[in-house]
């Protein structure tokens, strides 16, 4: 081959080389996404208390927006501490996102049930974006985790178990196999279990004395604190936080004060006015709360 061939061929072979370095560059950054991880100053694992809205209202912006935490929301509503043996599978709708299934795949770094699960409940359009996101949470890297998850056992009738249960099918073993997971993943993360807020029905019966068939309210409510200090992480009751008020359900005025009117939509979920009070408890109890002026 001549000089002049050798040349033009140079410069050929430079343009080759620089575009394979170009993919293989692109492909690392494209391929990259797929697999990092996240921290988050606080975590969040709960049901529809706190997964009822997911906007800038929802209780984890509220809480972000007056700590300047950063807070990752994982709830989902519907969700309970302990897998419902009433669902059947493990994999059923019920059972895959619930804090014993969530926990174990965080251990496990296998959210292979999770992403295949279909779900078509109601409210649950947020799901599969969320579960996306759940995928790339990193406990090693985060401080703090909250976990309020105790209304859907008590709605499902899960059995409460005791101090010493490892059953997942039980709200205590649930519960106790989640934070043991937790801690295997980051010894040093702070767990709060968060207390539900009292509940009132419809028709304005109060949970403390109407039973799904697994016990009252107030009995999972005891037992979550009972295990919050068998299991010394913290706990943050917010059973009595609603303030009663005289309120009606349908065309009826009951004589006793409840908590659904102001601070409800239904007796169980909070409105605004509810979320902003949930948040304004967990910010205080978190010692960052920014004090705001409701008359500017």
């Amino acid at each position: 081959m001549t000089s002049k061939g050798k040349g033009k061929l140079i410069p050929v072979i430079a343009g080759v080389m620089i575009s394979a370095v170009l993919i293989a560059v692109s492909f690392i950054i494209l391929n990259a996404g797929t697999g990092y991880r996240q921290g988050y100053d606080v975590v969040i694992f709960g049901d529809s208390i706190v997964a009822n809205e997911q906007d800038e209202t929802s209780v984890a912006s509220m809480l972000s927006a007056k700590t300047g935490l950063s807070v990752g929301d994982f709830s989902f509503g519907g969700t309970m501490m302990a897998y419902n043996a009433a669902n059947g599978s493990i994999g059923s709708s019920g059972n895959f996102l619930c804090m014993a299934a969530i926990s174990r795949a965080l251990l496990a770094d296998d959210f292979s049930v999770q992403i295949n699960a279909h779900v078509s409940d109601p409210a649950t359009e947020f799901f599969p974006e969320r579960i996306e996101e759940l995928t790339h949470l990193d406990l090693k890297e985060s401080d703090i985790v909250i976990i309020e998850h105790c209304i859907n056992d008590y709605h499902c009738a899960i059995p409460i178990g005791d101090a010493d249960s490892d059953s997942e099918y039980t709200y205590c073993g649930a519960l106790r196999m989640s934070v043991d997971h937790i801690r295997r993943i980051n010894p040093d993360i702070r767990i709060i279990l968060v207390s539900p807020t009292e509940k009132w029905m419809p028709d304005g019966v109060n949970a403390s004395d109407y039973s799904y068939g697994g016990g009252i309210l107030d009995e999972y409510v005891e037992a979550q604190r009972m295990m919050a200090e068998e299991l010394g992480v913290e706990y943050i009751s917010m059973y009595e936080l609603y303030e009663r008020e005289v309120s009606s359900f349908g065309d009826e005025v009951t004589d006793e004060a409840v908590t659904g009117f102001k601070y409800t939509v239904d007796g169980t979920h909070p409105n605004y006015y509810g979320r902003y009070v949930i948040s304004d408890l967990l910010a205080d109890y978190l010692g960052g709360a920014i004090t705001c002026d409701d008359s500017e």
